[in-house]
């Protein structure tokens, strides 16, 4: 690993097509994502060797899956691809890494919470991923498709694992993992489709009725509402409900907690921190009242290393730590997104928004 991106700050131009965002993002990034493609494929072939034969129409699936999906957002993965002088294949790839690995080896570990203050969501969630990926994390600026915009939390070469809207929604994700993975929809694409929506319960009606490869809970939140969604190709539940209301604290790890879900829960393959984050969360979610309070429990080694911030690596059963993460206060319209540990890295970067009528403003 020779390039640090540095957490950069990608701004799409209002009125260019999708695939001169995607052109841009990947002539500007070409050997970072090239890198990274490079570091992702390895890993996949280390831990199953058996995909190296099945690699070519397994993407090709996910792709024209994805293409039906989502015409617009694959041309932005087909400019990526051509900026980047990497293949099609490569870019699925690059951005269905956790899929291609069937979900019995996770990599991407992630902690999700939601909970309403006096008027509004707040929501949130750590970026687990292979630590390899911490110096390729990006965040992309891009206008939706009326005059609102979103930030968006990825990897270069990918169009999104994570984002926050100025029509006050929030969608995240975490990994699960089940038996019942296909070759479907790229997962990056769906994240940024939802960030296309107008409100929560599209973005609900969308989630639920998408053809998905494999599992994921989902965090999914607007203004007054937020849910996490366990997510597999043949079973749906929600198992967790926050408003302004309840002002329930909903959170999630990486381990299945519908009992319908976890009959197809693939044990072996639970990361073993997902329990101790549980336990945190758990034990803390009385003192969830506001933004910072969600900003600290995100950054917090409570039980360090396996702690929200985590930095337990124990081999191939739990190679991921905390690349970074975002929160988003709805009513107020604050956004933190930040790469790496405030705590442990010399690298660490964070930028902060403030929503300002239909854009987000740096601070």
């Amino acid at each position: 690993m020779t390039i640090d991106c540095n957490f950069p700050l990608l701004k799409y131009e209002r009125g260019q097509t999708y695939r001169q965002w995607g052109l841009s993002h990947g002539e500007q990034f070409k050997d970072a994502i090239k890198e990274l493609f490079e570091i992702r494929k390895e890993l996949m072939i280390q831990k199953n060797p058996s995909l190296e034969k099945m690699i070519t129409p397994l993407a090709m699936e996910q792709w024209n899956t994805s293409k039906t999906y989502s015409p617009d957002l694959c041309d932005e993965l087909q400019g990526i691809a051509d900026g980047s002088g990497l293949s099609i294949e490569d870019i699925v790839i690059l951005n269905n890494y956790t899929d291609f690995r069937d979900i019995e080896l996770p990599d991407e570990g992630c902690s999700t919470v939601a909970f309403s203050g006096p008027l509004a969501i707040n929501a949130g969630q750590t970026w687990d991923m292979h630590s390899s990926a911490k110096n390729y994390v990006n965040l992309i600026q891009c206008p939706l498709n009326d005059d609102h915009e979103a930030l968006v939390f990825s990897l270069v070469g990918c169009v999104g694992m994570m984002g926050v809207t100025t029509k006050k929604t929030f969608v995240g994700v975490n990994n699960i993992n089940t038996d019942n993975a296909r070759a479907a929809l790229i997962w990056p694409v769906l994240v940024r489709d939802l960030l296309l929506k107008n409100n929560y319960q599209a973005i609900e009606d969308s989630l639920i009725n998408a053809p998905v490869t494999s599992g994921h809970n989902y965090l999914i939140a607007g203004h007054t509402e937020a849910s996490h969604w366990e997510v597999t190709p043949t079973v749906s539940k929600k198992v967790g409900y926050s408003n302004t209301t309840n002002k329930a604290v909903a959170f999630h790890t990486n381990h299945c907690l519908d009992e319908d879900i976890q009959k197809l829960e693939h044990k072996l393959a639970v990361t073993s921190t997902s329990q101790d984050r549980f336990k945190t969360l758990e034990k803390n979610k009385d003192k969830l009242k506001n933004y910072n309070d969600l900003v600290s429990i995100l950054k917090s080694h409570d039980g360090h290393p396996k702690s929200i911030c985590s930095h337990y690596e124990s081999g191939a059963q739990d190679p991921s730590a905390t690349c970074g993460g975002g929160a988003f206060d709805t009513e107020a319209g604050i956004v933190k997104m930040w790469r790496g540990c405030e705590t442990y890295d010399k690298n660490y970067v964070e930028y902060n928004f403030k929503l300002e009528g239909n854009r987000f403003c740096q601070k």
